[in-house]
């Protein structure tokens, strides 16, 4: 009897944490950004993906647009665009979903 009150007690701290976790407060904004070629996106994936608080990010050449998905509490679209310009490449944020 002891164990099964051991496991419901891991179980109920296990979707407690998950549930924590699911309440994080993600920002997605589409930056242009003065992308030349397949170097430039190789460098802002292999950069950018790594940002405090970057959840998802997604690179179009063709339109020269990157979009990223961040923890809004760890990181902003003015630290992105500051991230963006250490890299070299003017940034600007278009639009917020």
């Amino acid at each position: 009897m002891k164990n099964l009150a051991v496991i419901f007690g891991i179980l109920l701290l296990t979707v407690s944490a998950s549930a924590q976790k699911s309440t994080k407060n993600f920002t997605t904004t589409v930056f242009d950004v003065s992308l030349h070629c397949d170097n430039c996106v190789q460098k802002v994936e292999s950069n950018i993906a790594y940002e405090k608080g970057v959840k998802d990010l997604k690179v179009n050449l063709e339109k020269k647009e990157v979009t990223v998905t961040y923890d809004a509490s760890k990181n902003s679209d003015e630290k992105l665009i500051e991230a963006f310009r250490k890299l070299g490449y003017g940034a600007k944020a278009v639009s917020r979903k």
